[in-house]
C-alpha cells in the first residue's frame, strides 16, 4: 500500500495539509521563543537542554511517515490503531540520539507502560516497544509501512535537517528504523525511580515537558499563526498605582521581598498589594499565579488581572475554562458567530495549559496538580522557578488542600520561587502553621498608626443581630424590613432552604432573584452578569455569593455559619463602607434544613463570640472573633488532613520519587475524604435543547446546559438518575428561575 501525495506536500503531520517539515519547523520556533522564557541561569545547562530540544523536535514525528498513519489522515480515512511515537523513538536509535532525547519523544504523548495491576488506560503497551531481542510480526509490519514511504520521508528528513543545521544527521545511510537503544530501566516505573539517578530523571522531565509544550503549541498555530507564546513582561513597567491612594500596608507588601502573609479587611486593597508585591519580587523571566479557591472569584479576578498586565499575557485556568470565556465574549445570534467564539474559548483553554501565558488566573488545585504530579506537570518544571504566587482567601481552603499547599510553597521556595497569602479574617492559628513551616514569611496588616491603615480599621460597616428560630419564622419583619430599603442580601446555607425562602419572598417582592449552584452554567451566568450591572431589591443566594461577586447591599439577612463564612457575605454588605449608617445584618439562630453543611461547634462559638460584640462592628473585632473561635486550631479530624497534606511524600520527596513518563491522578489526593465532589447532569427539560445544540456544532453551549449535582445523593436518587445516556439524565424539575429541584 503506498500514499499519493503532490509532490509538494510529501509526508503529512496534520489532516490539515500541514507537512512533517512544516510542523516541525514550527516546532522549533515555538520552542525558542519558550528557551527566552526560561528561568534558568547555568550557561551549559541551557546550551545542553536546547540542543537535546532540536534533536528532540526534529524526530518527534518522523514515525509518522508510516503508510497507516498517512492513510488515517485522509478524508475518512481509518483509524491507524499504532503509536508513530514509538516509530519516532526508533529512528532517534538509528541516529544514535542519547537515551534522554529518546525516552522524551517514546513519551511524548502516552505515559509508560503501566505496572501489572495498575490501570492502563492513555499508556504505551509494552508489547509494542521493540528491542533487539524482541523483534514481533507487528515491529516488522509496521517497519515496512515506514519504509515504502521512504523516499518522500527522505525529502521532508533532508529540509528539517537543513533548517535546523543537522548536517550530520542527513545522510541516506540513516535513513532506517532499529529497535530501541536506550536502557530498559527507563521503561520500567518502580526500576526507573530506584535506579536512574533522580537529577536525571528531573532532567529528561524537564526536555519531555518542553517538547510537549512545543509540540501542543505548534498545533494551536497551525489553526492561527498568531498563536505564539507571549515573551515573559517586566511586571514593574505597569502602572498600578495611577489614580489609587495606595495605603502603608500596600506599600509595605510592595517592599517585602520574599514570602509574605498578608491579613486586611474585605475591600481594603489586598488584591493591589499583592501585585505591588508581585512587582517587587519577580525574577528572571518569573512568571505569575494568582490563585483562587472557586471558579466564579478566579473568572471576576481574571478581568481585573488582565486589565492591570494586558489580555496578551493573561490566562483563565481551571476546570470549566472554556465555558467561562465563551460566555464572557459578546456574541449576537449568528451561528458563524457563535462558533468563532467557541473556537477563540477552546484555543484559550489549550493555551493556557501549556506554557504559553506568563500570568495566570488559576484555582490551588492548578499548581498542586505539579507538585502531585498530574497530567502535564513537565511543563511547569519550566514555569515555577522564580516565579511569583498569590494564594487569595486562604483561609477558604479545606484542611487537605491548606496542608498540600503549604507543602507545595515549602518546595517551590526551593526553586526560588516567592509566595504571599491573603486573607480578610486569618485565624492566628493558620498564620502561625504558615510561618512554622515558611519561616522567612513576614506578617503583613494595616495598622492603626498609619493614617491611611487608620481609615479603613476605623470603619464600621456592620451592625448585627440576632434573630431566634430561622429565617422563615421572622418572614413578617423580614418583608417588612426589605420594603424599608433599596436592596437586600439573603443568604442561606443549603439550595433546597433557598429556594424555600425565595418563594416566599417572590410573593411579596416581585423583584426578587435566586443564585445557588444548581442553575446549569447558562442560567448562572446570566444571573452574575444582571447582578454585576444592576441589583435586585432582594438577592436570596448560598454560599456561592461569600468569594465571587463584587457587590455590594445595604442590608442581610443570614443563616447561622462559621465565623470566615460570615465575614464573607459581611463583606456582599455595605462593601465600601459608603452608607450613612452601619448597614443591618440579621442572623438567625436556627437554619432551615436539618443536615448541616458546617461543624455545628464552629456555628455555635461563632454566634457565641459575636453576640460579645457592641455595635457597630469594626473589621478588628472580626478577627478577634476568628482567632477565639479558632483558638485550638482545627479539630482532630481535619488536623489529620491538614498533616497529610503537609506531609504528602510525592511533595516533600518531589526530585526522589518522581518518574519520568508517567503521571498520578492528583484529584485523588485532594477529594479523598471530601463530600462536596460533584458530577454534571443534564436536567431532562434541557434534553432536547442539548441535542440541538450538539447537532449544529455549538458543544460549549450545550456543555453550559449541565448542572453540578452533589456525588452524595446518588445514594437516594439513584432511580431518577438515566446513567446509561452520556451526560448523565437527570428526571427531575429544573427552570431557569429556581434551577434543579433535588428536595421537595
Amino acid at each position: 500500500m503506498t500514499t499519493n501525495h503532490d509532490n509538494d506536500n510529501g509526508i503529512l503531520a496534520k489532516d490539515n495539509g500541514e507537512t512533517l517539515a512544516q510542523h516541525t519547523l514550527k516546532c522549533f520556533k515555538i520552542s525558542e521563543i519558550l528557551f527566552d522564557n526560561l528561568p534558568f541561569n547555568d550557561p551549559s545547562f541551557i546550551k545542553k537542554l536546547r540542543n537535546d530540544l532540536r534533536l528532540a523536535i526534529a524526530i518527534h514525528d518522523t514515525g509518522k511517515a508510516a503508510t497507516g498513519f498517512q492513510n488515517s489522515l485522509q478524508k475518512n480515512g481509518k483509524r491507524w490503531g499504532h503509536r508513530h511515537e514509538i516509530l519516532s523513538a526508533a529512528f532517534g536509535s538509528t541516529l544514535r540520539l542519547n537515551e534522554e532525547i529518546i525516552m522524551a519523544v517514546l513519551t511524548h504523548h502516552k505515559a509508560l507502560p503501566a505496572e501489572v495491576g495498575e490501570e492502563d488506560k492513555g499508556c504505551l503497551h509494552p508489547e509494542d516497544i521493540p528491542w533487539n531481542e524482541n523483534i514481533n510480526p507487528k515491529w516488522v509490519d509496521l517497519v515496512n509501512e515506514w519504509e515504502i514511504n521512504r523516499s518522500l520521508f527522505s525529502k521532508q528528513w533532508f529540509k528539517i535537517c537543513n533548517e535546523l543545521g543537522l548536517d550530520d544527521l542527513s545522510n541516506n545511510a540513516l535513513i532506517r528504523l532499529s529497535p530501541l537503544t536506550i536502557d530498559k530501566t527507563w521503561i520500567r516505573r518502580k526500576k526507573q525511580s530506584s535506579i536512574i539517578p533522580p537529577e536525571l530523571r528531573y532532567y529528561v522531565s524537564l526536555l519531555r515537558g518542553l517538547l510537549i509544550s512545543s509540540d501542543h503549541i505548534a498545533s494551536n498555530n497551525s489553526i492561527n499563526p498568531e498563536y505564539l507564546p507571549q515573551k515573559i513582561p517586566a511586571l514593574r513597567e505597569f502602572d498600578l498605582r495611577s489614580g489609587t491612594r495606595i495605603r502603608a500596608f500596600q506599600e509595605k507588601c510592595g517592599a517585602a521581598k520574599g514570602s509574605v502573609i498578608l491579613r486586611a479587611p474585605t475591600g481594603s486593597g489586598k488584591t493591589l498589594a499583592a501585585l505591588l508585591w508581585a512587582q517587587s519580587n519577580q525574577k528572571k523571566n518569573g512568571r505569575l499565579f494568582y490563585v483562587l479557591p472557586n471558579i466564579a472569584s478566579i473568572n471576576s479576578m481574571y478581568y481585573r488581572v488582565k486589565q492591570d498586565f494586558g489580555e496578551e499575557n493573561t490566562g483563565l485556568l481551571h476546570s470549566r475554562v472554556a465555558s467561562s470565556l465563551y460566555s464572557m465574549l459578546e456574541s449576537d445570534s449568528e451561528l458563524t458567530s457563535k462558533i468563532n467564539n467557541q473556537m477563540q474559548a477552546r484555543n484559550h483553554a489549550s493555551l493556557v495549559r501549556e506554557m504559553f501565558y506568563p500570568i495566570r488566573v488559576c484555582t490551588p488545585h492548578q499548581v498542586l496538580k505539579f507538585t502531585l504530579q498530574g497530567k502535564g506537570w513537565e511543563t511547569m518544571l519550566s514555569e515555577f522557578p522564580n516565579s511569583c504566587f498569590i494564594f487569595d482567601e486562604i483561609h477558604a481552603y479545606n484542611a487537605k488542600i491548606t496542608g498540600l499547599t503549604i507543602a507545595t510553597v515549602k518546595y517551590l521556595e526551593s526553586q526560588n520561587a516567592s509566595s504571599i497569602f491573603l486573607s480578610a479574617t486569618l485565624p492566628r492559628f493558620l498564620k502561625d502553621a504558615i510561618e512554622k513551616e515558611i519561616g522567612s514569611a513576614i506578617f503583613i496588616e494595616p495598622s492603626y498608626t498609619e493614617k491611611t491603615d487608620k481609615q479603613i480599621l476605623d470603619l464600621k460597616r456592620h451592625r448585627i443581630n440576632f434573630i431566634d428560630g430561622n429565617i422563615l419564622s421572622n418572614k413578617e419583619n423580614l418583608l417588612k424590613a426589605i420594603h424599608k430599603t433599596r436592596s437586600t442580601l439573603i443568604v442561606c446555607n443549603h439550595v433546597p432552604s433557598a429556594q424555600i425562602v425565595y418563594e416566599e419572598v417572590k410573593k411579596q417582592v416581585n423583584d426578587t432573584v435566586l443564585l445557588h449552584s444548581r442553575f446549569c452554567r447558562r442560567d448562572r451566568n446570566k444571573k452574575e452578569r444582571r447582578l454585576l450591572t444592576m441589583l435586585p431589591r432582594v438577592l436570596v443566594s448560598t454560599q456561592v455569593v461569600e468569594v465571587s461577586l463584587n457587590i455590594d447591599f445595604e442590608q442581610g439577612f443570614t443563616e447561622p455559619a462559621p465565623i470566615d463564612a460570615l465575614v464573607q457575605r459581611f463583606g456582599r454588605i455595605n462593601r465600601f463602607g459608603k452608607q450613612q449608617l452601619a448597614a443591618s445584618i440579621s442572623i438567625a439562630r436556627e437554619q432551615l434544613h436539618s443536615y448541616n453543611i458546617y461543624k455545628k461547634n464552629l456555628i455555635d462559638k461563632s454566634v457565641a463570640e459575636l453576640s460579645k460584640l457592641c455595635n457597630p462592628i469594626s473589621e478588628e473585632d472580626l478577627v478577634d472573633v476568628s482567632d477565639n473561635v479558632y483558638k485550638r486550631g482545627y479539630d482532630e479530624e481535619n488536623s489529620i488532613l491538614y498533616k497529610e497534606g503537609l506531609n504528602h511524600p510525592r511533595i516533600n520527596r518531589f526530585k526522589e520519587l518522581l518518574v519520568c513518563g508517567i503521571h498520578h491522578d492528583w484529584v485523588d489526593d485532594l477529594m479523598e475524604g471530601s463530600d462536596d465532589t460533584t458530577i454534571d447532569m443534564l436536567p431532562i427539560s434541557l434534553a432536547g435543547e442539548y441535542e440541538n445544540l450538539i447537532a449544529t456544532g455549538l458543544r460549549i453551549e450545550a456543555d453550559n446546559l449541565l448542572v453540578p449535582v452533589p456525588i452524595r445523593v446518588l445514594n437516594y436518587m439513584k432511580k431518577n438518575i438515566d446513567i446509561k445516556h452520556d451526560p448523565w439524565i437527570i428526571h427531575v424539575p429544573y427552570s431557569e428561575e429556581r434551577g434543579l429541584i433535588l428536595d421537595s
